[in-house]
């Protein structure tokens, strides 16, 4: 069985675990297969995407 994500497409997310901890930014896609999100995040003024596991995000209400 599938879960649902906890985390849409567009949202906004902060990143709570691994190397990218502490950072934000809106995710572009979810892969629940994978366990995944892809979001884009400012890193010393360059943009950059990012692949972190589902359970390191939280929503940035």
């Amino acid at each position: 069985m599938v879960e649902e994500a906890k985390v849409r497409t567009g949202d906004v997310v902060r990143v709570t675990g691994g190397p990218f901890a502490g950072f934000s930014g809106p995710v572009g896609t979810v892969d629940l297969g994978r366990g995944r999100v892809r979001l884009t995040v400012d890193i010393m003024g360059d943009v950059s995407t990012i692949d972190v596991p589902l359970s390191d995000v939280v929503r940035t209400d």
